[in-house]
């Protein structure tokens, strides 16, 4: 089974459904809707969940918008940039991985 990993302080946000998505560099553009993944930790790999992909979309960094930041859990566009870049800070081309907890 294909294997997912958020950091541990997203984990409350993906089990009670505020978390629906994650933006990801093309690395990690291999999921698919449909696909089943087991979600872990990032730091110390425990299993939070199992999840089904519901869409992949390919993002250019500048079109990310309001449905974006909600899907992650974020109330504003400035904030899901601002995180982004800590995390890619030259990535142009992102991939928007929705997705909804199956067990």
């Amino acid at each position: 089974m294909d294997k997912i990993t958020f950091f541990k302080r997203l984990e409350r946000q993906i089990l009670s459904g505020k978390k629906t998505a994650t933006i990801r560099d093309k690395s990690e553009s291999h999921y698919y809707p449909g696909l089943v993944v087991e979600a872990f930790t990032h730091e110390d790999d425990r299993k939070i969940c199992k999840q089904e992909i519901v869409g992949v979309e390919h993002v250019e960094f500048e079109k990310l918008n309001r449905k974006h930041a909600k899907a992650e859990n974020l109330p504003f566009v400035f904030m899901l940039k601002w995180v982004l870049r800590k995390i890619y800070p030259t990535e142009k081309s992102l991939c928007f991985i929705s997705f909804k907890v199956v067990g």
